[in-house]
């Protein structure tokens, strides 16, 4: 049913949990897993006159931190499951506009995102990632909520 499927990933507890059940769906459909890490810009709080020195390092710094990271879950989740096709990515902008552009781009029949389960005021000002992604219309999207974030 599936070909192609794409999980976006944060090294949190509950995208991790979505990986995994990501990873048996594609499994199961013999589908290949686009494992998608998003780094997210710093946010805009300077100008291009006042902006830091250090800034073009820190963001050499955190791409490649997001890098090891996947690098390190990629295989993790292979060793998990050796018959699993993935194709791990890295990019960089909005998390869930990235997302919505990279199942665009990969041309994916499935997107698979973990959820927190954040609510009122904070998930408010945040926004939800999986929220936005949802509403995208790019393809199906599956939420994978883990137990211990939903509340009695």
């Amino acid at each position: 049913m599936f070909h192609k499927i794409l999980v976006a990933v944060d090294g949190s507890d509950a995208s991790l949990h979505a990986l995994e059940v990501a990873a048996k769906i594609s499994i199961d459909n013999d589908a290949e897993l686009t494992i998608l890490t998003v780094a997210p810009y710093p946010p805009p709080m300077f100008t291009e006159d006042a902006m830091p020195t250090y800034l073009p390092q820190y963001q050499t710094d955190h791409r490649e931190s997001h890098k090891k990271m996947l690098a390190k879950i990629n295989k993790e989740i292979k060793t998990k499951n050796p018959k699993l096709r993935t194709v791990p990515i890295v990019m960089e902008g909005k998390p869930a506009q990235t997302i919505i552009d990279a199942a665009k781009a990969r041309e994916s029949d499935l997107i698979i995102v973990g959820n927190r389960g954040q609510s009122g005021i904070l998930d408010w000002m945040l926004g939800s990632v999986s929220q936005k992604v949802v509403n995208s219309c790019t393809a199906p999207v599956l939420v994978v909520k883990d137990q211990k974030y939903c509340q009695a």
